[in-house]
């Protein structure tokens, strides 16, 4: 009899500790930010760029891949 409720006691100690780990786990990687989030930003900001900064921007970026095409 002691050692059931032993068992029973261990084991619900265990599961509200893997509990916790589960959970702390979830909202941390909830908290990491996605690349989405950074590709949502850079058109956002892209689009709040006057036409002949955005033109701007957009040219050093292609001058900045045909730099790396280039080293490969």
């Amino acid at each position: 009899m002691i050692a059931a409720s032993f068992f029973t006691v261990l084991f619900t100690v265990l599961a509200s500790i893997s509990g916790s780990t589960l959970l702390v786990l979830v909202w941390l990687d909830n908290r990491r930010v996605r690349i989405d989030d950074g590709i949502a930003n850079f058109r956002r900001h892209i689009d709040a760029l006057s036409p002949e900064a955005r033109r701007t921007s957009v040219q050093s970026g292609y001058a900045t891949d045909r730099r790396d095409r280039k080293d490969r």
